[in-house]
């Protein structure tokens, strides 16, 4: 419990939240243990309730039911296609998909023979 020192978190000054619009969370266990099954589920929901209430989406999106086996870490959303992509570190588009359906791996190599090794340096078509 709270009782054991052991079991807190301590921060070595105050902070104003006033101004903060937005708060991260550590995902690496060193500030907290949880189950990411549990966490990844409740963002899920938290996130298609927002995308109703706040910027009008279907609210048939609230019948879809969380996967935890299809969230994976470090992905890149083609904006302009609607692409999840899986990148290396090289840049090299490893895996996509569209909604549920994995592209092919010609669909896949289009990237690659459009896109130069800068291809991301422009943030506004993606995000990570």
């Amino acid at each position: 419990g709270l009782d054991d020192d052991r079991r807190r978190i301590f921060c070595n000054r105050s902070l104003n939240m006033a101004s903060i619009g937005a708060v991260g969370f550590d995902m690496d266990y060193t500030l907290a243990q949880y189950k990411p099954e549990t966490f990844e589920a409740l963002a899920y929901r938290l996130t298609k309730e927002k995308l109703v209430s706040v910027f009008d989406y279907d609210t048939s999106i609230l019948d879809l039911e969380f996967d935890c086996n299809y969230i994976i870490r470090g992905l890149t959303i083609d904006k302009v296609r609607g692409n999840i992509l899986k990148l290396d570190r090289h840049k090299y588009v490893k895996m996509a998909y569209h909604g549920f359906q994995q592209l092919s791996r010609e669909e896949r190599q289009k990237y690659h023979s459009r896109w130069k090794m800068d291809a991301f340096d422009d943030p506004t078509p993606y995000v990570q």
